[in-house]
């Protein structure tokens, strides 16, 4: 540990957790919305608790940002600062570990879920695709696998690294086995007739979460559009150039982490300012996380699941053709 880490209880908090917090303060104040921040403590708190930390550490890390808080936010904002860390204080007093497992194994879907989960863990990538490629050959939508099953493995594997039961590396290489095996879903798939439509789905900002977008390209596909997955941690530079060098009717948009609304934000302000700019739906955890965020942002809509995408997609692409 550095000097200034045993000096300094924010840069003192493992795993760059004090650097999300300093993050999501400024986003929260940036986005207008006071639980961003909030909702980051809570993770941390967490996390801190699974990685045998005092509960006191967070505490004196907010209590830092508070009594310095200029270090972490420009002098104009430094009132709304302090007023969103003093109340997060004051509610992480009492600490709340956020432990509710992501899949409920009562349901078929669920079970579905545990079994491939534990098979990828197990490192089992060809075993653990074979439950999914069952449940379609059974009956199941691939666009239901997507959300039933794979969302739920998604979500619980990042529950397992808060609580310090597997690596981030670990989490990758699950991350990178269940983008093969949608792969091989999408492979079963029988080429279709495409509708005049196109969709481009993308990740923004520093996002790492890229699957959300990649379900939601697949899903638009499966319903006859023609989907470009563009993929994650796209510049916004490169997404502007994108959408005037290909015209695309809809701009899908997914933010899994707070941090990474913002970057959103910004390219639908720089898009606005066009002659001509696609439709712009949001969604990801971080959407949903807060309702009335994509509003926010100026998204055309918001939805929580690929179907949901498709669904108001054509709804709005539909209404601006009246």
């Amino acid at each position: 540990m550095s000097a200034r880490s045993a000096s300094d209880p924010v840069a003192a908090l493992p795993y760059s957790i004090g650097t999300e917090l300093a993050a999501a303060l400024r986003d929260a104040l940036e986005l207008g919305v006071p639980r961003v921040f909030f909702d980051a403590a809570t993770w941390a708190q967490t996390s801190l608790v699974f990685r045998n930390a005092k509960p006191t550490a967070l505490l004196r890390a907010i209590d830092a940002m508070h009594a310095h808080v200029e270090a972490y936010v420009p002098i104009r904002q430094a009132a709304k600062a302090r007023a969103v860390l003093a109340a997060t204080h004051g509610e992480l007093a009492v600490v709340r570990l956020a432990d509710a497992s992501s899949i409920d194994e009562s349901s078929e879907s669920g079970a579905i879920a545990r079994r491939f989960l534990d098979e990828l863990l197990d490192g089992n990538e060809e075993r653990a695709a074979r439950e999914l490629l069952l449940a379609v050959a059974n009956g199941t939508k691939i666009t239901d696998v997507y959300e039933t099953v794979i969302t739920p493995v998604l979500h619980e594997v990042g529950r397992l690294w808060q609580r310090n039961e597997i690596s981030v590396s670990r989490e990758h290489a699950i991350t990178a086995s269940v983008e093969r095996v949608m792969s091989q879903l999408m492979d079963l798939t029988l080429a279709r007739a495409h509708r005049d439509l196109s969709v481009a789905t993308a990740s923004l900002g520093s996002a790492q979460h890229q699957v959300g977008a990649r379900m939601v390209a697949d899903a638009f596909s499966l319903c006859g559009w023609h989907a470009t997955y563009l993929g994650a941690s796209v510049p916004i530079e490169d997404l502007l150039g994108y959408v005037d060098d290909v015209s695309v009717d809809v701009l899908a948009l997914s933010a899994t982490l707070p941090r990474d609304v913002v970057p959103i934000r910004d390219a639908i302000r720089a898009m606005n300012e066009r002659a001509v700019a696609p439709i712009v739906i949001v969604g990801g955890r971080a959407f949903s996380a807060h309702p009335t965020l994509w509003k926010t942002v100026g998204a055309d809509g918001c939805a929580s699941t690929p179907l949901m995408a498709v669904a108001l997609a054509n709804e709005l692409v539909t209404h601006c053709d009246v």
